[in-house]
């Protein structure tokens, strides 16, 4: 059985892509979905592709999806797709990116890939139920046949549960896992929520919001999270179940909010916990929770000041900065300028 690695949770370009499909099958009841032809990248060779990325090719000649070869490959890849769309039969297909040399010229990519290509439509009913899946917080496998005549993609639930019209062989499949996104915990709706909570989910996390205060807690200031935690004025904060890869984040400048969440979250398994806060003001709530009895290895774990040194300082830049810090944490990356790397 063909596999691909485990796939890093921090991915947005599997949402898109299933947003893409609502998208398409909307537009004009589903005419632009006759013709189509599904282009999943099933093998690499080349730099910078990366395997379970996909397309349409849809029967105007349009190309749509988070999957783009560049023009090295895009003759040979349409002359494939009008072969498929006129045989309505799949085939697997090896795409040339380009030569070594060219590419050490800088001029091109380099290397093949190989791609299943499956008459197949943005409106098939797996799209929806995978979007759903998703949303639900379920780790999900996605199987794509491979060789000609292979049947559509299909996929089951980690539950077990299997897409509609699925035909279960997996024998000489394409294997992805696509686990739950992490969840992005933001603990107060201040004027940096709302730009953080959008960073976060176009990043591909699911982002909920907490707080006690109903004004500030609305869809129209909070249209980017996927859910939000209400409680009455001057109760203790809701919290979400929180896994490994999570963050948290507290900008309530609410001294009980942060003494009870972050007592509640810190030696949990959530992978970073931060706090907003000045340098001075976080040292001396971490020097409170330290003399009240919090375990100096649950405190080791807290990150204040929140984020890397951007050198911004609006609700905006302060967002980029936390989850940059957050992503530099999660992915154990070094964050250092892509033009200081020693290849």
């Amino acid at each position: 059985m063909a596999s691909s690695d485990a796939l890093n949770a921090i991915d947005e370009t599997y949402p898109t892509f299933l947003s893409l499909c609502a998208e398409l099958a909307g537009q004009g009841a589903g005419q632009r979905e006759q013709g189509a032809v599904l282009i999943t990248l099933v093998g690499s060779g080349g730099r910078g592709q990366a395997a379970g990325r996909r397309a349409w090719a849809l029967a105007d000649g349009t190309l749509r999806g988070t999957l783009t070869l560049g023009s090295c490959a895009d003759g040979q890849l349409r002359r494939e797709v009008e072969a498929v769309q006129e045989s309505g039969s799949g085939r697997l297909v090896s795409l040339n990116l380009g030569s070594g040399d060219d590419y050490e010229f800088g001029l091109t990519c380099s290397g093949n890939v190989t791609a299943q290509l499956t008459p197949m439509s943005p409106g098939h009913p797996l799209w929806a139920w995978l979007a759903a899946r998703r949303e639900a917080g379920e780790d999900v496998q996605v199987f794509t046949p491979l060789g000609d005549g292979a049947g559509p993609t299909w996929a089951r639930s980690a539950a077990g549960g299997l897409s509609p019209q699925a035909v279960p062989d997996e024998a000489k499949a394409f294997t992805e896992q696509r686990p739950a996104p992490p969840t992005f915990l933001i603990v107060g709706a201040d004027p940096v929520a709302p730009p953080l909570a959008k960073l976060a989910r176009t990043l591909g996390l699911r982002v909920v919001v907490t707080d006690d205060q109903a004004g500030r807690m609305t869809p129209a200031h909070l249209p980017d999270a996927h859910e939000r935690l209400i409680v009455p004025a001057g109760h203790d904060l809701l919290l979400p179940d929180l896994k490994p890869g999570d963050g948290v984040v507290v900008l309530s400048h609410n001294y009980a909010h942060e003494l009870s969440v972050l007592g509640r979250v810190l030696g949990g398994p959530a992978s970073y916990v931060a706090l907003v806060a000045s340098r001075r003001r976080g040292q001396a709530l971490v020097r409170f929770m330290a003399e009240t009895g919090t375990p100096p290895d649950a405190l080791a774990h807290l990150r204040t000041p929140a984020g890397l040194d951007l050198g911004l300082s609006s609700p905006a830049g302060i967002a980029l900065s936390v989850l940059s810090e957050y992503v530099q944490t999660v992915r154990g990356a070094g964050a250092q300028p892509l033009s200081e790397r020693v290849e």
